[in-house]
């Protein structure tokens, strides 16, 4: 009898082997054939599957919350987690309980063995993804919020056959993994994930090249294009602590996200909820403006007021110019003190020449995450900074000593700080409470 693996076990392992090492073949068609092993638990709620580069996680929630105002029972699967691996797998914002998610992973480990498999043939997103369909079905969700990763077509995500509105947030050149592909190879890869019969929804103002090739898939697979009246959705002003815009007829809305460029995103969500008006779900105003102002994402622009630290995952140029634009709109009486940590997969020249001119100082720190990402120590990071920028520059060993250089900056200035970068840099900032 093999030894029995603890939840911390697990989930650090999940963690380490998070990408199948092998894609060869088709890994879709085994997670299906699992999929069906374990009863098809994929087809017992109506799924609204999101990929693309930006906004997934913004439009995930927005969609989850409008719906969970509106009565509903919305199953959520998010990537990364920031404090909890479970917090990827929630249900009206609850997250899996330890107890169901060793049992529901003892069972698919179980089934998948008596048909000849190992648990290690699976990867971490796969195992996750798994774990979180088949939970779902078990509550009864009557949604599911299923956001892509990479969103290729052996993304795990794409296991599921018959979701209602596929949408597709804004695609760019951030998940270019070779410098000859294009945003077109970029859009190929995440139209991978339209399914027949689904319906279509795409971001406003996405590149020409993107649409073309969204437009293609659509009509090669049989699915569907919204063609429903795009809502108009005007700014009215912005803080940290949230935006407030008109959406159509209804007027001050109150949205808990900031950052301006989270008016696309809430447009994407918009045309969702009335592709899902359409399908005759039940959808009030009143649902839809407590749902936006309930709104909260954890390491994404996430304010915290009483002690003036932003959290944000900007872990890409595009993140960091909507980072910055933020900054830009609040007007800031003092330039803000940024701990930072980035990943080698980074593109950490354009971060840099976006960031650095708008800070104060960098408290540059080496994010702890898994041995398999391979890290910009903080040394490194430092030292490019200083060959680019005047920025006053501190390097912190590890995330409790920034937490301390942070204090010290609290102490002699009024200025904001931000913990960006990586999500491994904001989970460890934020699970310290020193700060």
């Amino acid at each position: 009898m093999g030894k029995v693996e603890t939840l911390q076990q697990i989930t650090a392992r999940l963690d380490e082997n998070w990408w199948p090492a092998n894609t060869a073949g088709s890994r879709i068609a085994m997670l299906q054939e699992i999929l069906h092993w374990l009863g098809d638990p994929d087809l017992q709620s109506k799924i609204i599957h999101i990929t693309g580069t930006n906004g997934k996680g913004s439009t995930g929630v927005m969609t989850a919350d409008i719906l969970i105002a509106a009565g509903y029972k919305v199953g959520h699967f998010s990537t990364p987690a920031i404090m909890d691996d479970r917090e990827m797998v929630s249900v009206n914002h609850q997250m899996i309980a330890k107890d169901t998610f060793m049992r529901i992973y003892g069972h698919i480990k179980q089934v998948i063995e008596e048909h000849g498999g190992h648990q290690d043939t699976l990867s971490g997103q796969e195992w996750w993804t798994l774990v979180a369909l088949y939970y779902f079905a078990e509550v009864g969700t009557d949604f599911v919020i299923l956001e892509a990763g990479w969103g290729g077509i052996n993304d795990a995500t794409n296991m599921v056959t018959n979701p209602v509105i596929i949408a597709i947030t804004k695609i760019n050149e951030d998940d270019l993994e070779e410098k000859e592909d294009s945003i077109a190879a970029i859009a190929n890869e995440k139209a991978e994930l339209i399914k027949p019969g689904a319906m279509v929804v795409n971001y406003p103002g996405q590149a020409i090249e993107v649409y073309k090739v969204l437009e293609a898939k659509v009509a090669e697979v049989g699915a569907y294009w919204n063609t429903l009246p795009r809502p108009k959705i005007t700014l009215l002003s912005g803080s940290p602590n949230g935006l407030n815009v008109n959406i159509d007829n209804l007027e001050n809305v109150h949205l808990g996200l900031t950052g301006a460029y989270q008016v696309h995103n809430l447009s994407t969500v918009m045309q969702i909820i009335d592709v899902l008006k359409s399908m005759d779900c039940q959808i009030s105003d009143d649902a839809i403006k407590q749902g936006l102002a309930d709104v909260k994402i954890p390491g994404r622009m996430e304010y915290d007021k009483e002690r003036n630290i932003l959290y944000d995952g900007a872990h890409n140029p595009e993140g960091i110019r909507a980072l910055v634009a933020s900054m830009r709109a609040w007007h800031l009486a003092f330039k803000p003190t940024v701990i930072l940590g980035l990943l080698e997969n980074s593109n950490t020249q354009e971060i840099l020449d976006e960031l650095l001119p708008n800070v104060e100082t960098i408290i540059a720190v080496t994010p702890e995450a898994p041995s398999y990402k391979h890290v910009i120590s903080a040394d490194a990071l430092a030292a490019r900074i200083v060959m680019m920028s005047n920025v006053d520059v501190e390097i912190a060993d590890d995330p409790s000593a920034a937490i301390q250089l942070a204090r010290r900056v609290r102490e002699s200035s009024q200025a904001m700080i931000i913990v960006t970068g990586s999500f491994y840099t904001l989970r460890a900032i934020q699970s310290d409470e020193r700060i």
